[in-house]
């Protein structure tokens, strides 16, 4: 594999073509290094209702509903991207305040018919799957009192 066949296989692999956003994989291997020492807060998003959804509207309309929600573009957005599955969403911001930007992102979600269940945390580690996990703990907790669409 040449120079350019490896740069072309890394862009595939960073970009989700879906949700037009960071894979996982691009979150953690091409965003996190370059902005992580700017990094301040983590956002991870689970997507209330995502499966009935899919039931009842089909996944192409699902996925293009999540789509434009993501498209919402702020200066406090420094990444965003796909965490596990299809209804897991995580931003990176590097200023700004963190409730704002999740107003401004329930706001997008509503227009599309969307709601999540948010949880937000101060980055602490420089590994990025450890400040994801603190967030994903928040939303766990808010779904098991039974607080979807809440924000943590």
């Amino acid at each position: 594999m040449n120079k350019a066949e490896a740069l072309q296989l890394l862009d595939a692999m960073a970009h989700d073509q879906v949700y037009g956003c960071y894979s996982r994989q691009g979150l953690e291997l091409v965003a996190w290094p370059r902005i992580k020492n700017r990094a301040q807060y983590v956002i991870f998003a689970d997507l209330d209702n995502i499966h009935d959804l899919n039931a009842e509207l089909g996944y192409a309309e699902v996925d293009r509903r999540v789509r434009n929600a993501l498209k919402m573009r702020s200066s406090d957005i420094t990444a965003t991207g796909r965490w596990y599955s299809g209804d897991e969403i995580v931003w990176i911001i590097s200023e700004g305040d963190p409730n704002g930007l999740v107003n401004r992102l329930q706001t997008a979600l509503e227009k599309q018919g969307l709601s999540a269940t948010f949880g937000i945390v101060k980055v602490t580690s420089t590994k990025l799957a450890v400040n994801v996990e603190q967030a994903i703990a928040k939303v766990q907790d808010a779904k098991k009192m039974g607080e979807r669409g809440s924000v943590r």
